[in-house]
């Protein structure tokens, strides 16, 4: 009743006009008191029994939980009070829905743009599988229906987990609006237990030292046999087996000497311990990860018409790394399958990187003949990549450079929705909102611009957001207008407006615009604030020919063409939009077509197929390999062999071109130490200083330092980073690595600081550190590596 419309007197109006609030009590006579009977001690790999029922026999639906007691503890979790939960106070007439990880970068303040756990696993293209060192114990039934009177049993199997877990039962009933809950927390443990740790990765080459603790928890077990077996490539060094004996209940330790030196891939350990008839064994997945770059080669041959030649090569790198693959082509080679690898394997995960990643995979499957392994690849790249775009985008609908940034990149925000809306087209699902908060930044922007002189003009920008919004069915002719007004439109600027103007329909103003511009493109000095190079304004260029139906692009295809095949550097924008403008030539102009039989090693293949590019990939065998191929038609294919391996630890290459790094080792104290041979719980501090020995001002330089497998990044706030966190301007810690970008003016240094430790015995892979301007190749320091032991 007090919620019910009062007199309008004020001794009439209603309490909770003064704020009294009535609060709805739980009726002790309907409450719910569910119960659950297990055993007292719950044993690693055993089923075990939980029955339910209720205390007075009532009726009730149902949900059962048994969760790792530390994967509860890490959020303090309290088992639900579903009466609260059902009554809690809610404001009236509200409906809410949790967008917390839509928002949470948004409010984050600055300490969100400066530092991230985690970073680019999704950045680009959909990772490989990796060893699942960590299997929790969560396992969630339900709901049942228990009938008045009644007694549920569930058999329930637990696995090879050592610990305690928590048993949650949540209940309801929803004719009497009753609710009860109950929770039991039960150890998990046997006579003899046995556990073993390990780094998170090892590198080819390496050894570790396993420590392996068996527990002894009954007076029964006193002589236990431990016993070590592993993965075909890693091996034992000395005894693979050892006795312990136990004069009472208690814990001790072994210790194995393990050689990785010729294992790859997920890999596993596994420790089995026996004595007075009990068993007990844990198991370890491993990842061994040579951390080098792959390095390609490639063998390139003219086939002629109705022609059989063979193309040899040898492989090279690290056993198990190497691969290979074959490019078809009636059009000059492109090379288009070693620069699509270079994006996908680019290790920095930026708004821009991201998008340039899968842009051009949009397109391979319309232009190229290639598997259907090959192209559900390429489909859960684009999806990743598009989820991962959609994490980049900020309140205003813009989308910032990093993840967590408050403010939008101008040229990324233009660039991610140019690809998500050539991937709607395609048949790609955008996350939900994304176009709609884009397009109303993307219009708000554009009739807010005003040219600029400040640092660069903006006109390019603009250009360019204009020509998304044409393409999307929004053309802005009032601003389009206005920028073609503009005096001092740059060259670059009229071909992108030009593709606007086409796009929007206006065929003969576009041609008017393209007519002014010319393709004699030279280095402009403030490229790098749209990502661009003299390479990536040719591409775009030729991309408004096509719009356009203007013939000169051949001339601007041959020498695109022809940078892409060659081995020289180029930026993840350009090889992105050059890819891109090649893959829509070759989509409107079309090839002849191709029938091909090749052998290699005994195997024979053949690729018949309309398109004018094909790729597969080829079975190769350690050493020297030679194809075979013949041409079955009257006309000339161009074929390349890409071959690429990872050179061994210690094989890279120094490169210093206007950069330098300086690296230190600090101890707690704050003096240098050699870190040859540390002893294991060492904490000490890794420095790095990178300076800036050119006089031009460098962005979006990334530092990236990989620690060796037995130290361990100590993980702290981020606030005891200090310095670091001041100095970049983004932050992405790893398990085994730390990147920092940020920028460096004319002849500035900045320096950077990690906390590690010391943590598990053995030799391991000291990477050298590696910064670059990701954008510009003039600007990049590598140094070499070393080996370093953990000893007790």
């Amino acid at each position: 009743s007090l919620l019910q419309p009062h007199a309008s007197t004020a001794n009439d109006l209603p309490l909770r006009l003064y704020g009294v609030v009535p609060i709805l009590v739980e009726d002790p006579k309907t409450r719910l008191e569910p119960q659950i009977t297990m055993p007292e001690v719950l044993k690693p790999e055993e089923s075990f029994t939980v029955k339910v029922s209720e205390k007075q026999n009532k009726p009730m639906t149902y949900t059962l939980a048994v969760i790792d007691e530390g994967l509860l503890d890490i959020t303090r979790f309290k088992t639900p009070n579903i009466w609260d939960e059902f009554n809690k106070r809610q404001a009236l007439g509200v409906t809410t829905w949790d967008i917390f990880d839509d928002v949470i970068g948004a409010y984050g303040g600055t300490i969100d743009q400066v530092f991230s756990i985690g970073g680019d696993e999704e950045a680009a293209a959909k990772k490989g599988k990796k060893a699942n060192r960590f299997k929790p114990v969560v396992t969630y039934l339900g709901p049942f229906r228990l009938k008045k009177g009644k007694t549920a049993k569930h058999i329930i199997n637990m696995p090879n987990y050592v610990g305690s877990v928590r048993t949650m039962l949540i209940a309801g009933d929803n004719a009497t609006n009753a609710y009860g809950s109950t929770d039991k927390t039960i150890p998990v443990r046997k006579p003899l237990m046995v556990l073993a740790t390990l780094p998170r990765k090892l590198s080819p080459g390496e050894r570790v030292s396993l420590p392996v603790t068996v527990f002894a928890m009954e007076n029964k077990v006193k002589d236990v046999s431990l016993q070590v077996k592993t993965s075909k490539d890693i091996s034992v060094i000395g005894a693979s087996s050892q006795s312990l004996h136990f004069a009472k209940p208690d814990e001790q330790m072994a210790y194995f000497e393990l050689d990785v030196s010729k294992a790859k891939g997920i890999n596993t350990i596994e420790i089995i311990a026996s004595g007075n008839g009990e068993k007990a064994s844990y198991k370890v997945e491993i990842d061994v990860i040579n951390p080098n770059p792959i390095t390609s080669k490639y063998v390139d041959l003219e086939l002629q018409p109705n022609a059989t030649q063979s193309i040899s090569f040898e492989t090279f790198g690290v056993i198990g790394s190497n691969m290979a693959d074959i490019e078809f082509s009636t059009l000059p080679p492109m090379d288009f399958n070693r620069r699509i690898q270079y994006l996908i394997r680019y290790p920095h995960g930026c708004v821009e990187q991201t998008t340039s990643s899968v842009f051009p995979q949009l397109y391979l499957d319309d232009i190229f003949d290639i598997s259907a392994q090959r192209k559900q690849k390429i489909q859960e790249n684009i999806k990743e990549g598009i989820k991962s775009l959609g994490q980049f985008q900020t309140g205003d609908g813009g989308l910032g450079y990093w993840r967590g940034y408050r403010s939008a990149d101008d040229w990324g925000t233009s660039y991610a929705g140019h690809f998500m809306i050539e991937a709607e087209k395609k048949g790609y699902v955008l996350p939900l909102t994304f176009m709609t908060n884009w397009l109303r930044y993307q219009k708000q922007a554009a009739r807010s611009w005003r040219p600029t002189y400040r640092r660069y003009n903006t006109d390019l920008a603009q250009a360019y957001r204009l020509y998304t919004l044409a393409l999307v069915g929004h053309a802005d002719l009032a601003a389009m207008n206005r920028l073609r007004e503009f005096n001092e439109l740059s060259n670059n600027g009229k071909w992108r407006l030009a593709a606007a103007y086409a796009l929007a329909g206006q065929n003969e103003a576009a041609k008017k615009i393209a007519n002014t511009a010319n393709v004699d493109f030279v280095p402009y000095k403030y490229d790098y604030y749209t990502y661009g190079s003299v390479n990536r304004n040719r591409a775009m260029a030729m991309e408004t020919m096509l719009l356009v139906n203007d013939k000169e692009y051949i001339n601007l295809a041959k020498s695109i063409a022809k940078r892409l095949s060659s081995p020289n550097w180029m930026s993840t924008q350009t090889t992105a939009m050059s890819l891109l403008a090649m893959a829509k030539m070759v989509e409107k102009g079309g090839g002849k077509s191709l029938d091909i039989s090749y052998t290699i090693n005994g195997t024979k293949d053949k690729v018949k197929t309309p398109k004018s590019v094909s790729q597969r990939g080829l079975d190769i065998q350690n050493g020297l390999n030679t194809v075979n191929i013949s041409n079955n038609l009257d006309n000339i294919v161009f074929v390349r062999v890409l071959n690429s391996g990872k050179l061994p630890l210690g094989n890279e290459i120094s490169v210093k071109r206007n950069l330098s790094a300086t690296v230190q080792y600090l101890d707690t104290n704050g003096k240098l130490i050699n870190v040859g041979k540390l002893t294991q719980g060492t904490d000490f501090t890794a420095q790095v200083s990178i300076r800036n020995t050119s006089r031009n001002y460098v962005e979006n330089i990334a530092l990236t330092e990989i620690f060796p497998s037995g130290w361990e990044i100590v993980n702290t706030s981020f606030t005891e980073y200090g310095e670091s966190s001041i100095q970049a301007n983004y932050s992405d810690i790893r398990d085994d690595r730390v990147n920092f970008y940020f920028n460096l003016g004319s002849t500035n240094s900045k320096t950077f600081t990690v906390q590690l430790n010391a943590a598990y015995l053995g030799k391991y892979y000291r990477y050298g550190v590696q910064a670059e301007a990701m954008y510009d190749n003039d600007y990049m320091v590598r140094s070499k590596g070393s080996w370093v032991e953990v000893v007790k």
